[in-house]
């Protein structure tokens, strides 16, 4: 069950992060997405834990660190495999989660896949502030 359950959370996290840079980038405020989505049918749980973070782009002190989640997600991936359950969702979203260690976020927050994607996007804080101010 917790493999399981591990599985929603690496997915729902980078797609919570997901949404935030599609928003930051197209001029919304970070702010007004997490209020006005996670009251919505499109929130999840990790979107109402990590979405804080993300809206202020800080990812310390960690709750989880990427790091270590990165090893649940191997054990849950030799796991699925063994069994011989596609997680083609998992395996998209393990890819950012490397990326952060990578930058050297291995120790922040999991949450910090928001700040790889806004690498990724070449989106710089403020941009989406001023727009919508």
């Amino acid at each position: 069950m917790k493999f399981v359950a591990n599985l929603l959370v690496a997915i729902h996290n980078v797609s919570t992060a997901e949404a935030f840079v599609l928003g930051m980038k197209s001029g919304l405020d970070p702010e007004a997405i997490l209020k006005v989505v996670g009251d919505g049918a499109g929130s999840s749980r990790m979107f109402q834990v990590r979405g804080p973070m993300m809206v202020r782009g800080e990812y310390e002190p960690a709750g989880m660190k990427v790091d270590i989640w990165q090893k649940d997600m191997k054990i849950i991936s030799e796991f699925a495999a063994a069994l011989g359950a596609p997680t083609p969702l998992l395996a998209a979203s393990a890819a950012y989660y490397t990326a952060a260690v990578a930058q050297g976020r291995g120790g922040e927050d999991t949450a910090a896949v928001c700040a790889v994607m806004e690498e990724m996007a070449r989106h710089e804080r403020g941009q989406s502030r001023k727009k919508s101010n």
